[in-house]
C-alpha cells in the first residue's frame, strides 16, 4: 500500500481497524484490525487478525484502504 497521509506510521498501528474500498469508496471488506505492520520502500506491507494467507487478501491489490476516525 503506497499511503496517502503524511504520516502512515500513525495509521498503519496494531488494533486499527481499516476498510478496504473500490473507487467509488464502497466497502469491499472490512472492518479488518492491523496485527502487524511494516515500512517497504514508499510502500506499507500490513498484516491483519485472522487473515493468515496471502491468497486471501490478494483480490484486495490495489483498492483503497480507510481506518476509522
Amino acid at each position: 500500500m503506497i499511503p496517502l497521509v503524511e504520516n502512515p506510521g500513525t495509521v498503519f498501528v496494531p488494533k486499527a481497524r481499516m476498510y478496504v474500498l473500490n473507487e467509488a469508496r464502497e466497502v469491499l471488506a472490512g472492518p479488518l484490525v492491523v496485527a502487524r505492520r511494516r515500512a517497504y520502500h514508499r510502500e506499507w506491507l500490513l498484516g491483519f487478525e485472522g487473515v493468515t494467507s496471502r491468497a486471501a487478501v490478494e483480490g484486495w491489490r490495489d483498492q483503497l484502504v480507510a481506518v476509522d476516525e
